[in-house]
């Protein structure tokens, strides 16, 4: 049986200046772009794009907004938190779907926003699929693409603005169907990263 692919990207706040950190201080998420993309046909069946309002750290929330280009004006059509856990929960099933993000952040981000807003995390770890992972094992590289400089290397057709989270995730699932086109399978990068951490 061949799994589905949500392919997801966030927008959350970071905290960069090397003092003044906040206390308990964790990145929140401000935005969602996702993309489902069935297993089989590799085509789009479904996608999600929000702001979501954070709630604990308005001042960085605030930068964060900045740096991605978000407005006051759009944070007034924000969903909660919960509500974008249910938006992804109703296009992902435990077990038969990968949730895919480019890099180690976007599970680590999910899995913390559920802790601080006392959520169950409907993500399963073993499901997640760090696509830039995935990519530097496929070439053997010993340093991390970025997702634009990956795209151009596979001849990706992008589109839309870069740092946005569902033109990222658009253009993630675009780099992913086109490796899957071109052979190459999930399994093998989960079955390598078994063997790494033996």
């Amino acid at each position: 049986m061949s799994k589905d692919f949500l392919v997801t990207d966030f927008e959350f706040t970071q905290y960069t200046k090397r003092m003044g950190r906040p206390r308990g201080f964790f990145s929140e998420i401000i935005e969602i772009g996702a993309v489902k993309i069935d297993g089989k046909e590799l085509v789009v069946t479904g996608s999600i794009q929000n702001f979501v309002r954070p709630h604990f750290y308005p001042k960085q929330a605030k930068e964060g907004m900045d740096f991605c280009m978000i407005t006051e004006q759009d944070m007034k059509q924000a969903i909660e938190f919960s509500e974008m856990l249910a938006k992804m929960s109703a296009l992902y099933v435990p077990g038969q779907t990968y949730f895919v993000a480019w890099g180690e952040e976007d599970y680590k981000v999910v899995a913390e926003g559920c802790k601080r807003h006392k959520l169950d995390n409907p993500l399963l770890l073993e499901d997640y699929l760090d696509l830039a992972a995935a990519y530097k094992l496929m070439k053997g590289d010993s340093y991390t693409t970025g997702l634009r400089k990956a795209t151009e290397e596979q001849h990706v057709d992008t589109g839309g603005l870069w740092h946005t989270a569902y033109d990222d995730a658009v253009n993630t699932g675009k780099l992913l169907v086109k490796l899957l086109a071109n052979g190459w399978k999930p399994e093998d990068y989960f079955a390598a990263v078994a063997e790494l951490q033996k």
